[in-house]
Parts: C-alpha cells; sequence; structure tokens
C-alpha cells in the first residue's frame, strides 16, 4: 500500500482539480453579472429618460421625479421581464413580490426602479443557481468516483463497488449544512443587490451625482456581488467534495479520515489546527472536523486505512470466478479506469 505522502497529494490535487475545473463556471456566472449591470444602466435610462443625464437637480426637484407615476404600459414592460425566469422556485416568489398591494395601484417611479431592480437581480439569480447546481452535482459524482479510484490505485486492489446512487447526489446537494442552503444565500445576495441598486440611483438624483459616478458606484455594487458569488462556488465545492468522499469512504469500509489541510500563506489558523488530526467518518461534521471549516475553504481529507480494512478490500478484490486477486494496472488512468469499471453500473 502506498505511503501517507502518497494519499496527501493524491487528495490536494482533486481538490485543486475540482476548483480549476469550477474557474469556467465562474466566468459563466461573472457573465451573468456583466449582462446584469449593463441591463440596469440601460433600465435607468429608460425609467427616468434625460432626467439622469440632468444632474443639477436640486433634491426636491429629484423627489419630486421619483413620485412622478410612470404609465401602465411602461409597468408592464419592467414587470413582464420575470418572465425570463426559469427556475420556478424563484418566479413564484418574484411574482408574489411583484403582485403585492403596493404595485397594485398608482406606480411612481421610485417604486419601478425598486421592481426593475429587483427583477434584474432574480435574472442574474436563475442564472446563478442554475449554473451552480449543474457544477456542484458534478462535483459530487466526480468526487465520488475519483476517490474510489485513489484508493484502488493506493491499495493495488480492483474492489467491488457499488455506484453512487442518484438520490445520494441529490441528497448531498439538497443539505443546508452551514445552517442555509445556497439556493437561499443566491437569493439574499442578489436581494442585497437590488436594494443596493436602489439605493445608489435614488441617493444619485437626490445628491446632484452624474450618471459617470452612478455608473462607478453601480459597478462597485456588481464587484462585491461578484466576489460572493465566487466565495460561494469556492465554498460549496469543498463541501460537495468532501461529503462526496466520505461517501467513497463507507462504501469502501473505512472507518477513520485523517484532515488535509493546503499549508501556505492563505492557510487559516482553523484549518492549520485541523491538520493532520484523525476522525471517524461516521462523526464527520463539516465547519467543525471536516471542510470547509471557513468560507474558501480548500482543505480535504485522506483515508486512514488499517490492517484490517486493507485485508477486506483484498477480499473484495478476489474475481469470483478464477479466485485470484484482481489488480489495478500502474499504467491505468482515471479515465481508462471509469470506462472499464464504472460505465454500465446502475444508479438507484
Amino acid at each position: 500500500m502506498r505511503n501517507n505522502d502518497y494519499w496527501e497529494r493524491r487528495a490536494r490535487q482533486r481538490m485543486a482539480e475540482y476548483h480549476r475545473r469550477n474557474d469556467e463556471v465562474i466566468r459563466h456566472i461573472v457573465a451573468a453579472y456583466n449582462r446584469g449591470q449593463q441591463n440596469v444602466l440601460e433600465e435607468i435610462e429608460r425609467i427616468f429618460g434625460t432626467y439622469v443625464k440632468n444632474h443639477d437637480l436640486t433634491p426636491e426637484e429629484a423627489r419630486r421625479l421619483l413620485s412622478e407615476p410612470i404609465s401602465r404600459r411602461e409597468w408592464e414592460r419592467i414587470r413582464e421581464q420575470y418572465r425570463k425566469v426559469k427556475d420556478p422556485e424563484i418566479r413564484r416568489r418574484l411574482l408574489a413580490i411583484l403582485n403585492a398591494p403596493a404595485y397594485a395601484a398608482r406606480i411612481t417611479k421610485r417604486l419601478a426602479l425598486q421592481a426593475d431592480m429587483l427583477i434584474q437581480s432574480k435574472l442574474i439569480a436563475d442564472v446563478e443557481l442554475e449554473l451552480l447546481t449543474r457544477a456542484l452535482m458534478s462535483t459530487i459524482n466526480e468526487a465520488y468516483y475519483r476517490t474510489i479510484f485513489d484508493l484502488q490505485r493506493g491499495t493495488g486492489y480492483v474492489f467491488d463497488f457499488a455506484a453512487m446512487p442518484r438520490r445520494t447526489i441529490e441528497a448531498i446537494l439538497k443539505r443546508p449544512w452551514s445552517g442555509e442552503h445556497f439556493s437561499k444565500r443566491i437569493w439574499g445576495n442578489t436581494d442585497v443587490l437590488a436594494k443596493t441598486l436602489t439605493e445608489v440611483i435614488t441617493g444619485g438624483l437626490m445628491s446632484g451625482a452624474s450618471i459617470r459616478q452612478m455608473r462607478e458606484q453601480i459597478e462597485e455594487r456588481f464587484a462585491v456581488s461578484k466576489h460572493a458569488a465566487n466565495r460561494l462556488l469556492r465554498t460549496e465545492t469543498t463541501y460537495m467534495a468532501n461529503a462526496a468522499e466520505m461517501e467513497a469512504y463507507e462504501e469502501a469500509g473505512i472507518e477513520r479520515y485523517r484532515f488535509v489541510a493546503t499549508l501556505d500563506l492563505r492557510t487559516s489558523e482553523k484549518c492549520r489546527q485541523q491538520d493532520g488530526k484523525v476522525y471517524l467518518v461516521k462523526d464527520a461534521s463539516p465547519g467543525v472536523n471536516m471542510p470547509p471549516m471557513h468560507p474558501n475553504c480548500r482543505s480535504t481529507t485522506v483515508a486512514v486505512i488499517d490492517v484490517g480494512e486493507e485485508m477486506n478490500l483484498q477480499r473484495r478484490a478476489r474475481d469470483p470466478v478464477t479466485g485470484k486477486t484482481m489488480l489495478v494496472p500502474a499504467s491505468m488512468n482515471y479515465q481508462q479506469w471509469y470506462d472499464t469499471y464504472v460505465k454500465g453500473k446502475k444508479t438507484a
């Protein structure tokens, strides 16, 4: 069986690869925020017209402008944008807000702006949730099989294992491990974006800020939201990967794991203190003894295999027909292994 350096090196490589793959997901999410930013600037011009270019309004004039009603036609144009939202839950919650009594009678430009910023933020949330969900499901699935592969490569035994059940993937994905599910965090983060955008625009009009000044502030708000989206994906990726690895350990009959921190200048004190500690798989708890320990955490785990567990894996690698122990070829890579031992397995 391989030494500790092998296990730790492979664990760190796996985690780094999951995060590298999600760099592309981040690029798509950032693109959604960039489109949203452009839409916001266009919506400001639509609602306020030439007024946004006239930055010498007095506070009283700005208040009157914000209190002016918009046409029913313009309100319907703003409101109907919610139909672009694909996720049924986001659409349902958004529509419930737009159907509130506040939007049933006279719609002022202030109210229209507030609703418009909410819609624009939820259009972003819709894209972010879809991309995040797809990426995390892929991470869960791959982390399970790559861990099994490394266990087989490390021990040398092609022991039997079950395909990861679909229900297990969904259970990990739906678990609110941090106290709040990632879908709620996306909703909350985009709520904050909508509120701050409304404040920037109304505040800018009241203070006589130029469109250039408002644009700069809007860009700053979007930069904060992009950072929050990046942090959320990084943190959730670390959790999903480690949770899937725990499933792989259980499937292999391994009872203990060792915490492995990525030791560099960015390593947190929490992870430094946990590095090298051994815990029971059945007691694994994110934020307590299993990564992530904090936002943007990069830590992972390795299996601790005792003699009895290794012998059990050897027994499970015995060919039922020939009675010989099946071994992993030293030259076999992950894709070859996956095509040979995973493809065709039935999932529950």
